[in-house]
């Protein structure tokens, strides 16, 4: 029946913004197992809940036009086909060996997150466990608050998500196969064994944590048209302009009592560029200099400019409490079919893509400023944002405190704003790392690394100015080190399982030919 995968994919996307109702994740793994272990019509099953799941979650990129969304949700539900046949494969060849499906579901995740066209991360499981948690006081709605910061910390979001998707497996088998409760209690243990022993490993750290406070304001511009379908006249320099304006209004008093605290101010992607870019235009470095040596505070701007023929640059420029340029940070990883076009010469018949005319140039690394108080800062920009990797670089190479400069204006009124607040909290948690969330048109907020709160956060579509002080950390969390470790050992361990059990099988056969052997010539004896 193909109920279940339909009930699956309901129930999938009913968790994540805007409906928040987290708790339904555990019954969506559960009937998507349920759909596809040991059943037909594999392929459809697994299509049809990519489908309806991410095709609800992902429906605000249909305000970039439907030629956008509907490729996006047939790739998510032919993943999850693939990914199905694959689960059913492995359960078929190994008996439903439970840690050689849960190899399956590890690499999966990892999967995912680099493939097609450097990864998809969206809607990873664990990160609405957060949806639960109260954004204004502490962990007070959901059963998991004292577990969600240290599985964070300890595995990351998607050796999170591996937590929660094999645990739901382990249940969904036990019951499928009704074992018996000592075989139950036997793998419970070594599932608590699995989650303990990475703390032992935890070395305390010979350098005391920094902690320090650091005054950032988020300057929320908007835009007058928002979304790519939708121009005006003189569009980004009007958001130059109300960036600059609001800017304006920020007075010592605005920003901070404290004489001696360091100041950011932050202007998210798209905020400036082509010919209001600093880098380039004398005036408008001039202008914001004269805000940086006023509010004594430095800044940090996204934008983005032409570079080579038919490309682009998407960039985060550093200017110091004395207005100069003082480093520059390249977005690494573009949007397919946002900000570059894949295979561009053999689809520019497809009239759509004109909206994307240029392809966006690569950066090379994360960069890391620091500001005169010695306090380091780093920046990823928008869409790479949603990817745990980039946020754990910045952090391995020294940042203190991340910014992610984002626009968002193509997510329009949907949840999909909701939805990328959720990964910076799970990646400022999993990196012990207060992370500045800009968007342009928002939702911008300033969330915790020590339990994912968020401090304070803007509406859609709003101008407006959002002021917090932030701590900073230098403290290198079990999951900054490692990675994703716990997803390649759950690969190493299915393929020793499977080792195993076919060494098992293997001599099993070879007894019962060498009894089957000695019977006839026991036979032919008499």
């Amino acid at each position: 029946m193909l109920f279940k995968a339909i009930l699956a994919g309901v129930l999938y996307f009913l968790s994540f913004p805007p409906f928040d109702y987290w708790y339904l994740i555990f019954p969506a793994i559960y009937f998507f197992y349920g759909s596809i272990i040991q059943t037909e019509k594999i392929f459809i099953k697994g299509f049809i809940f990519g489908c309806i799941a991410y095709g609800v979650i992902l429906f605000g990129i249909q305000s970039i036009g439907y030629e956008a969304w509907v490729p996006l949700t047939i790739l998510m539900g032919l993943m999850y086909g693939f990914y199905s046949k694959l689960l059913n494969f492995a359960g078929n060849i190994t008996n439903n060996n439970v840690l050689a499906l849960v190899g399956v579901v590890s690499s999966f995740g990892l999967l995912r997150s680099y493939f097609p066209f450097g990864g998809f991360p969206w809607g990873y499981s664990s990160t609405v466990l957060l949806t639960g948690v109260s954004e204004v006081s502490d962990y007070q709605e959901n059963v998991f608050f004292d577990v969600i910061p240290i599985l964070f910390k300890t595995f990351g979001p998607i050796g999170y998500s591996l937590l929660l998707e094999s645990l739901i497996l382990f249940i969904f088998l036990t019951f499928m196969n009704k074992e018996k409760l000592s075989y139950i209690f036997i793998k419970l243990l070594i599932v608590i064994v699995v989650l303990t022993l990475p703390n032992f490993f935890q070395q305390p750290s010979e350098v005391s944590e920094l902690v320090r406070e650091i005054e950032v304001s988020i300057v929320q511009g908007n835009s007058p048209c928002p979304g790519a379908k939708n121009k005006c006249e003189n569009e980004r320099q009007r958001i130059y302009d109300n960036h600059l304006s609001l800017t304006k209004l920020l007075g010592s008093e605005n920003i901070g009592e404290e004489a001696d605290l360091s100041k950011l101010i932050v202007w998210a992607e798209s905020s400036s560029g082509f010919k209001n870019d600093p880098k380039v235009n004398i005036e408008t470095l001039k202008e914001i200099a004269l805000e940086a040596e006023r509010l004594d505070s430095s800044f940090l701007i996204g934008g983005d400019r032409p570079s080579n023929p038919g490309e682009f640059e998407n960039y985060a420029i550093y200017i110091n409490e004395s207005g100069q340029i003082a480093g520059e940070y390249l977005k690494q990883h573009p949007v397919p079919f946002g900000e570059y076009i894949p295979f561009r010469k053999y689809l520019e018949w497809i009239p759509p893509l004109a909206l994307v005319p240029r392809d966006m140039t690569r950066g090379s690394q994360q960069e890391v400023f620091t500001n005169e108080d010695q306090i380091k800062i780093s920046p990823v920009i928008s869409f790479e944002g949603s990817f745990d990797r980039y946020i754990r670089r910045s952090v391995d190479q020294g940042a203190e405190v991340v910014v992610i400069l984002t626009n968002q204006a193509s997510y329009g009124e949907s949840g999909m704003s909701d939805q990328f607040i959720l990964m910076s909290r799970a990646n400022a948690i999993a990196n012990n790392r207060d992370i500045v969330h800009a968007a342009i048109t928002g939702k911008s907020a300033f969330i915790s690394g020590i339990n994912g709160k968020v401090y304070s956060s803007s509406d859609l579509f709003t101008d407006e100015v959002l002021t917090e002080k932030i701590k900073t950390s230098n403290k290198m969390t079990l999951y900054t080190k490692w990675g994703n470790y716990l997803n390649y050992l759950m690969i190493a361990l299915a393929l020793v399982s499977y080792s195993f059990q076919n060494t098992k099988k293997l001599t099993l056969n070879n007894q019962h030919i060498q009894n089957h052997a000695f019977s006839d010539s026991d036979k032919r004896a008499k």
